[in-house]
């Protein structure tokens, strides 16, 4: 099958390396034609560009970036999305691509316009979670902007009109079915954020390096690594350390983030931990698998609200790959089910005091078993949920096969499920 693929976020930036391109590069390798139209920051080196250019080329796809402005303003989104759409539709006319595939809302009206002009081209629509809402539940919009409403109305719409779609989570899949958001020859397919199992892998040899380069080879350490701020728990992670540390004094916290970790170091010492117990590193995406093998517990503490219903966190599927179990909660995507994994994984069921100091209890034993028997336990949680080879790009795969035919039958739901 040949595909375009529109995103707005850039092929360059670390998510793009992580969580699109694995996926378009296993599809490539299964056979299908990949081009892709992507908007890279403003200042990206042009260098960059053309080194990933030679890269994917090698891989048998093509690559058309364009520049994408850091303002947020709603006329500088339209006019680039006008500039989408004429590079798109430019494509789609001399390709012919039998799949239109838009990562998120912007791309989604760019793709929408392109699909419908296109002879035969099916829409999907990879929706990254509920971006109205989040912004709303985030503090930067109100329900009353004309941007949100804006913006709900396109949803409504292209949730109907997409031949095909992604979300990252059961959660939102069961929230779209009960609202009957769906359109009845809808097909669709969950993958959560995945992560590449040979690169994200338990490695007692990168171990041992991280732990003595951070000078902790005798330390229980704890890691949190990715972004801060608004929604991550950084008060109720500091609490779990802090119960750690006096319930085992060998305690040492390791926070990886390029964000400014001043707010997280000060509520980490009111909870006792002097600054021998903790450091901080912000680490290229090149050494996270390697850092994240230092570690004997992960966190990732997510303010539930509605807009987290559809948000699968990669670091939770990194942590686990990496060998180490983790502290979650419920009420962001599909992080409950891992209950079922009681070996690897303590699901608290809220961020209150109670519920935390719990996590802290319940992830202790967790850590402190063997290496080598707990990285074997979280590794295979990671391998049946998260793995990239054999969970994305499977289902990716089996989301495109579908579209081939020209009517799904029609499930029970009205939209059809794909199964791999």
């Amino acid at each position: 099958m040949r595909a375009l693929y529109i995103s707005h976020m850039g092929m360059t930036e670390p998510l793009g390396q992580s969580q699109v391109l694995p996926y378009l590069i296993g599809l490539a390798r299964a056979g299908h034609e990949i081009e892709i139209l992507s908007f890279e920051q403003s200042g990206t080196k042009p260098e960059a560009i053309d080194a990933l250019r030679a890269r994917l080329t090698n891989e048998g796809m093509y690559y058309k970036p364009l520049v994408r402005s850091p303002s947020h303003h709603l006329a500088t989104k339209v006019w680039e999305s006008a500039l989408g759409f004429g590079r798109a539709l430019e494509v789609a006319l001399r390709k012919k691509p039998h799949v239109v595939h838009a990562r998120s809302y912007l791309p989604a009206a760019v793709a929408d316009m392109v699909a419908t002009l296109s002879p035969r081209a099916k829409l999907l629509f990879d929706c990254r979670g509920m971006l109205g809402d989040e912004y709303v539940e985030g503090g930067h919009w109100t329900k009353d902007r004309l941007e949100y409403k804006l913006l709900k109305r396109f949803e409504d719409r292209i949730f109907k009109r997409t031949d095909g779609i992604v979300v990252l989570t059961r959660a939102l899949e069961r929230w779209l079915d009960d609202n009957k958001k769906l359109g009845r020859h809808t097909r669709i397919q969950v993958i959560p954020c995945c992560v590449d199992m040979d690169r994200f892998k338990p490695d007692p040899a990168a171990r041992a390096r991280a732990r003595k380069e951070l000078g902790v080879e005798d330390r229980l350490v704890v890691v949190y690594s990715g972004s801060l701020g608004h929604w991550y728990g950084e008060k109720e992670m500091a609490k779990i350390v802090g119960h750690l540390k006096r319930r085992a004094p060998e305690t040492f916290f390791l926070l990886l983030s390029k964000l400014d970790t001043t707010k997280f170091r000060e509520l980490v010492r009111a909870e006792g931990l002097g600054d021998a117990d903790f450091a901080t590193r912000a680490v290229a995406p090149v050494d996270m698998p390697s850092m994240l093998t230092a570690g004997d517990l992960g966190l990732s503490l997510i303010e539930p609200c509605f807009s987290k219903t559809g948000s699968s966190p990669t670091k939770v599927a990194e942590y686990l790959a990496a060998g180490m179990p983790v502290v979650v909660n419920r009420g962001v995507g599909d992080q409950g089910d891992l209950a079922g994994s009681p070996e690897s994984c303590a699901v608290i069921d809220s961020l209150g005091d109670g519920d935390v100091e719990r996590g802290a209890e319940l992830a202790l034993p967790l850590a402190r078993r063997p290496y080598g028997e707990r990285a074997e336990a979280t590794y295979k949680v990671a391998r049946a949920h998260f793995s990239l080879a054999e969970v994305g790009v499977p289902r990716y795969a089996a989301l495109y096969e579908s579209l081939r035919s020209e009517k799904p039958k029609e499930g029970p739901h009205g939209f059809t499920r794909v199964s791999v």
